[in-house]
């Protein structure tokens, strides 16, 4: 009985000791694996975890590369703003916008905010008090040539348009060209000075 009990005690440290050198082995089988992960890496896997890590480069190139643009067209944007859109509301009798811009190109977005219809046009000029003007205090757009940059049609109470215009470094006066018999809306103050620098 002895003898069986000290082989039963013998087969428990064996099998402890196995135990042990399993986990061992185990631990070595992992740095076996990581090996023979690096090796299949090597022989074949390696281009696609390569590829994967170029791919997520790639990746960060390509988020680099939006980001970039999206500066750009952030940037991009800040010049539009310096040269894009500019509200502009018509009233009795009024014109409605910034009266200092930077030089460029600007799309004005037109408001007719009041009762009657309005216009909005651009010439080129000091003051409303130095262009030439007929009888009736309406801007005679006839006569100034190129100084004249254009007009909108009227538009009726409440409606809108968009109407584009390069404007240089200068002095501008917006108004609104609208005339009829002895009256006009410059005469009656709807006219604005714009310094364009």
């Amino acid at each position: 009985m002895r003898f069986w009990r000290r082989v039963g005690i013998v087969a428990m440290a064996v099998a402890v000791l196995a135990a042990a050198c399993g986990d061992d082995e185990q631990d070595a089988s992992d740095g076996d694996e990581t090996t023979t992960e690096t090796t299949a890496e090597t022989d074949g896997d390696t281009t696609t975890t390569e590829d994967a890590t170029t791919s997520e480069t790639t990746t960060e190139d390509a988020t680099t590369s939006e980001t970039a643009a999206a500066t750009s067209d952030s940037a991009d944007d800040g010049d539009d703003m310096a040269a894009g859109t500019v509200g502009v509301e018509l009233g009795e009798w009024f014109v409605d916008t910034p009266d200092t811009l930077d030089a460029g190109t600007y799309t004005f977005a037109v408001t007719n905010v009041g009762e009657n219809p309005h216009a909005f046009a651009i010439v080129e000029g000091n003051s409303y008090e130095e262009l030439p003007q007929l009888d009736n205090g309406a801007i005679d757009t006839d006569v100034l040539g190129d100084a004249f940059l254009g007009s909108t049609d009227p538009l009726e109470s409440g409606l809108d348009v968009e109407i584009e215009f390069e404007l240089e470094a200068g002095n501008y006066v917006f108004f609104c060209p609208i005339q009829f018999g002895p009256n006009s809306h410059a005469a009656a103050g709807q006219v604005l000075s714009v310094t364009v620098e």
